[in-house]
């Protein structure tokens, strides 16, 4: 029989809220001095014996990227010149931002429509140059209105660019089609996507999405998060490390009656903290140590391990990794995962 109690987790702004000692009770000043017989001490949490951690890994933060894709323009059939073009991007989002947010599926978000000035020429590069006006003309006309994209000109492409705040949207489709009075409606044309420059990733240990969970928290709603000072709140412009561990510890209280003469429980608990790498990503800083632990725990345990591996990491390289870089990456040394 074994209990096991839910995540408990803290944002950490001050290094020395995370201190290792030894055995003596002796500080370790060092990342290096650290030893598997220590007690890991956490501000909020209290002590642990290091070799009571039964599992770990530290993930750097990672930035956020707005997607950028070419797609190659083909004029549609039968454009001549005094057309218009119409160009239509249709666009999906992880996240629901109103501004953007249809009814029709979940994950969807409204395409983003306009229309060219007459053609002088009906070639592709024509083509594109006629787009990226009409959507600087857009911007000029709507000045008031927030774009979620940018539309550069790429030759005989186009470059779709999301603009930041919405690093969650990515582009499922562009097509155009040809446009004029008295031509009745015409079909729309797919672009054919020419080449992924960057895709969409929001971010990871950023502190804005923190916020959203950890601030908005309160005493009211049990507060899980523990947001009790000021080193616990969340810097918005903040990006932070994850630490993930847990702990395995017997205990002989009984619990319950159904606990009753059965000897020493074992317990599981589950700790995440949120470190800021402004203030504690320093040699022989908070991460520092919570590194060398890790390294500590990878030697001890078969599960986990410590390797240089090139991203992108495999899905068993990813459960077992203990140090993961910010470009998803993993490392063997603590200067490395620091640097």
């Amino acid at each position: 029989m074994a209990f096991s109690l839910s995540d408990k987790q803290r944002v950490i702004n001050t290094p020395d809220s995370v201190r290792v000692f030894s055995p003596a009770n002796v500080e370790r000043t060092t990342s290096a001095a650290v030893t598997a017989g220590d007690k890991l001490f956490i501000e909020g949490f209290g002590h642990f014996d290091i070799d009571s951690i039964t599992n770990i890994k530290l993930r750097r933060g990672r930035a956020a990227v707005n997607e950028s894709k070419e797609f190659t323009v083909t004029a549609p059939a039968g454009v001549a010149i005094g057309d218009a073009i119409e160009l239509r991007v249709e666009m999906d989002t992880t996240r629901y931002q109103s501004e953007l947010a249809i009814t029709s599926r979940l994950g969807g978000a409204n395409t983003f429509v306009i229309s060219t000035k007459p053609l002088a020429a009906i070639t592709p590069a024509a083509i594109v140059d006629a787009l990226v006006v009409a959507y600087t003309d857009f911007l000029a006309q709507f000045h008031l209105e927030e774009t979620p994209l940018v539309i550069a000109d790429a030759g005989n492409d186009i470059r779709l660019t999301t603009t930041a705040g919405y690093e969650s949207v990515s582009f499922k489709r562009a097509e155009i089609r040809r446009s004029n009075q008295g031509i009745g409606s015409q079909s729309w044309v797919t672009l054919a996507l020419n080449v992924t420059i960057a895709s969409a990733f929001e971010g990871e240990g950023l502190g804005k999405f923190l916020e959203e969970s950890i601030r908005m928290a309160t005493p009211g709603n049990n507060d899980p998060y523990g947001v009790d000072t000021n080193d616990t709140r969340v810097d918005l412009r903040g990006t932070y490390t994850a630490l993930y561990f847990e702990v395995s510890a017997p205990y002989t209280e009984n619990l319950s009656t159904l606990a009753a003469d059965h000897g020493p429980l074992a317990a599981t608990h589950k700790f995440v903290l949120y470190l800021n790498e402004a203030t504690s990503m320093a040699a022989n800083s908070a991460v520092a140590k919570l590194a060398a632990i890790a390294l500590l725990r990878a030697t001890a345990l078969t599960p986990l391990t410590a390797t240089v591996t090139a991203a992108p990491l495999t899905l068993a390289q990813e459960t077992s990794e203990v140090m993961i870089l910010a470009n998803a990456s993993s490392v063997a040394t603590v200067a490395a995962f620091i640097a």
